[in-house]
């Protein structure tokens, strides 16, 4: 959970930096249109502005997080999925579910390619498919056809490492809880 919130916040930082340097550099364009073409001295002053942007944006990339991270995030929220359905706990199951859609939509924002194969339009594929019938599973209540999307969503993320030279990240179905200090059985109200 500690990771997951520095992961969301070190995004949250990065997005607010883009924008933040994004309307600098429309605020800058506009400077010089009112200036006229003909002043070279606001032309410098713009192009120091952009190169000194471009860098700050550079900054701000090798800040964000990288596809490693990002899949790290999915597989806590995978192990957790499994935890909450076997449980029976199809909230928490939801949840787990929905955090795992917004990680793999972040992840494809990366765009990422491995040994030519496209990352994101994999994930993409795993979104329409695989995730959607474990959304499926979890609205019916069904041990069953939790554990067979659940089991065909793993096989899917293991055909995508290997595709992409990645054999060796070989997921299964967890053996135990990723984290020790939550409560996967629903609450007595």
């Amino acid at each position: 959970m500690k990771y997951a919130a520095y992961l969301w916040g070190g995004m949250i930082f990065c997005v607010v930096l883009v924008i933040v340097l994004l309307l600098r550099v429309f605020s800058l364009e506009s400077q010089i249109r009112s200036l006229g073409a003909g002043n070279s001295r606001a032309l410098t002053t713009f192009q120091d502005s952009v190169k000194q942007l471009q860098a700050e944006l550079a900054t701000a990339k090798e800040m964000a997080p990288g596809l490693g991270e990002y899949m790290t995030t999915i597989q806590l929220h995978v192990g957790k999925l499994w935890f909450a359905a076997k449980a029976a706990n199809w909230e928490l199951a939801e949840y787990e579910l929905d955090e795992l859609k917004e990680t793999m939509e972040a992840a494809k924002g990366l765009n990422a390619e491995k040994n030519g194969v496209k990352i994101s339009d994999v994930l993409d594929s795993v979104l329409q498919t695989q995730v959607a019938a474990l959304d499926k599973s979890i609205k019916s209540k069904s041990q069953t056809k939790f554990q067979s999307s659940y089991d065909e969503t793993l096989s899917a993320c293991n055909g995508c490492h290997e595709s992409a030279g990645y054999k060796f990240i070989y997921i299964v179905r967890p053996s135990a809880p990723p984290v020790t200090n939550q409560k996967w059985e629903m609450s007595a109200k």
